[in-house]
């Protein structure tokens, strides 16, 4: 699981920022700089341009901090803004959303479902093993739905599945499901794709 690196911001402070505090709320963006723009462009970079949603996602955080009726899910409501945002881009854009894996952490997350071997980053083998995982990964993750590839990758960015179905908006047992097809689908394509033998599956997260 990968967690999202940064320490948040205490919920007096959130607080702060939504009654108009100026400093709060600087806190509050460095706080959001520091996970939002990976977020999106693990989300959505295939895409769309993850700076370009990361400052349009923010300028409605800035204008709305106001309205945010729970500190402590500041987070959350941040991540429901970028959704929103995206889904208003990709309506212009029709296009289906893909799922960069470029990143060295997050190949590294996914290595337990794409059984790849590890290695030095600065390496010629780590250079090859990062060329071969950004390629099956792309592929793999390109093929599920949108529900199950957003649900893998929120857990993945290390969202609990009670707080991907608030995010959502769907059950918790539908989250789980999602993982689960998610999870099926990467086992299968792995084992396809000659990366696992035959009948090998892959750990599903337990509902």
């Amino acid at each position: 699981m990968l967690p999202i690196p940064t320490e948040p911001v205490t919920p007096d402070v959130v607080a702060q920022a939504t009654a108009g505090d100026p400093r709060a709320q600087r806190a509050v963006l460095a706080h959001l700089l520091s996970w939002l723009p990976a977020t999106a462009r693990r989300m959505y970079g295939g895409n769309l341009d993850p700076e370009e949603l990361s400052q349009d996602a923010l300028t409605v955080v800035v204008r709305r901090i106001d309205s945010l009726s729970d500190p402590r899910k500041l987070d959350s409501w941040v991540l429901g803004i970028l959704r929103r945002v995206a889904a208003d881009h990709l309506k212009k854009r029709r296009r289906r959303p893909r799922i960069p894996v470029e990143d060295v952490e997050l190949v590294a997350a996914l290595s337990p479902d794409l059984p790849m071997p590890m290695t030095e980053r600065r390496s010629p083998e780590a250079d090859a093993w990062r060329r071969e995982a950004v390629r099956i990964g792309e592929m793999i993750l390109d093929e599920l739905d949108d529900d199950a590839r957003e649900a893998y990758v929120l857990h993945l960015e290390g969202w609990s599945q009670t707080e991907i179905a608030g995010l959502t908006d769907v059950p918790r047992g539908t989250v789980a499901s999602r993982m689960r097809r998610a999870k099926r689908h990467i086992a299968e394509a792995t084992v396809r794709h000659g990366l696992r033998p035959a009948g090998t599956l892959a750990g599903e997260e337990s509902p």
